[in-house]
């Protein structure tokens, strides 16, 4: 297996940064007039771990909750869900190489696989979303992993090399320099499309967790000292993050040219760069995504112009453009609608048709193939201002 993994990786590596052949991403006028950029548009929602883990927890069963999600989903012309099958270094799914999550354990049936054949059965499109690195974000005790953590293995193992998988900063994390830790990510990403027909494979922007450089000093320090001519600390961080995001996208090709393999970054090009140090850039540039779906969770007014909407669509739209083999969506942020510390506080509380400009604006942008809405609860709540932008959003998905 690892053969097989180095010559992926080699693969895409070597082949530096060849794109594959411009898609014609450009819309006309007449495209919109007449519906036609209206059927093509991605519609999409991020369904979180912690909404699949209330759906889970459901009296009435996971399966009626996740068809009321659906039924949801596709009153409103949803037609992409992107569901979250591994959060924490565990599974959604019966997996040979992670834990099922706890409130699955106890179903006689494969949560995953009901969902995706329920959501092809009424035309959705599905994506497996994962967090590649995090194992627990909110404790270092290894104790409360599951024991069937790739994580609580390599640290209690009798192999002392293994403990450098792992990571322990405010929290616990997958290491993103060690080989065995993108073989096991790339391996996890292979299994899924192996085992489900799912549309799409889908990472967030959980890569680096800080830029503290005692987060993975001694893992640094040992490949300084086996380099001849060592990378800057951020320039291997970056490089180790490239590995991975190339890998998997070989790896999806692999088993399934069709299935497409996304990211969703922070909205700010710099800081992905500078402080979770994910090369946008880099993945654009050199064809390792089929789409990128930035997080534009701003609204129109915000303080600091760089994050206004408008001038955050224009930058991805820009930088998108130097490959056109890859595709852009946009991600928009219901969850703003009761916003609380948020900077933007008071247009989010005063405006109801925020996402639903954003999302025509989308729609009438030929260089942007839809939009992703996080997240399905707080696009579907029922309180009076959520109802309102989600009935204007409405009529944005309808408006020809």
């Amino acid at each position: 297996m690892k053969k097989i993994l180095a010559v992926l990786l080699t693969a895409v590596l070597l082949a530096g940064c060849t794109a594959g052949s411009p898609k014609n991403n450009e819309s006309t006028e007449e495209d919109y007039t007449t519906g036609k950029y209206q059927d093509m548009a991605v519609r999409g929602v991020w369904i979180s771990f912690s909404e699949i883990n209330s759906m889970l927890q459901s009296p009435d069963g996971f399966k009626a909750a996740f068809s009321a999600a659906v039924s949801d989903c596709s009153e409103l012309g949803i037609n992409e869900i992107y569901i979250h099958v591994r959060a924490y270094c565990d599974s959604l799914y019966p997996s040979e190489l992670f834990p099922l999550i706890d409130d699955a354990k106890g179903l006689d049936y494969d949560a995953f696989a009901y969902a995706l054949e329920l959501c092809h059965s009424v035309g959705i499109k599905v994506h497996a979303w994962i967090n590649p690195y995090r194992v627990l974000s909110s404790s270092e005790d290894i104790e409360k992993a599951d024991r069937d953590s790739p994580a609580y293995k390599w640290l209690n193992d009798d192999d002392a090399d293994n403990d450098l998988n792992v990571i322990k900063y405010k929290g616990i994390y997958l290491n993103p320099a060690q080989d065995e830790v993108r073989e096991l990510i790339i391996n996890g990403v292979k299994e899924i499309v192996s085992k489900y027909a799912v549309d799409g494979i889908h990472l967030d922007d959980y890569f680096y967790p800080t830029a503290d450089p005692e987060f993975d000093r001694t893992s640094y320090e040992k490949y300084c000292a086996d380099a001849q001519k060592p990378l800057s600390l951020a320039e291997w961080r970056r490089s180790n993050v490239n590995m991975m995001i190339s890998g998997c996208y070989n790896a999806v090709k692999f088993v399934n040219k069709n299935t497409e393999f996304s990211v969703s970054p922070m909205a700010s090009v710099d800081k992905n760069y500078n402080e979770l140090f994910a090369d946008v850039r880099e993945w654009i540039k050199c064809g390792y995504i089929d789409y990128i779906i930035p997080q534009l969770y701003f609204g129109y007014e915000y303080p600091d112009d760089e994050f206004e909407f408008e001038n955050l669509l224009k930058e991805w739209i820009k930088l998108s453009k130097t490959n056109g083999s890859v595709g852009l969506k946009i991600g928009l942020a219901p969850y703003k609608i009761n916003p609380t510390l948020e900077a933007d506080k008071a247009e989010w509380e005063n405006g109801t048709d925020i996402i639903a400009r954003q999302a025509l604006e989308c729609r009438k942008n030929g260089n942007v193939s839809g939009y992703v809405l996080f997240s399905y609860s707080s696009l579907f709540s029922q309180e009076e201002v959520n109802t309102l932008q989600r009935e204007n959003l409405k009529k944005a998905i309808t408006t020809k």
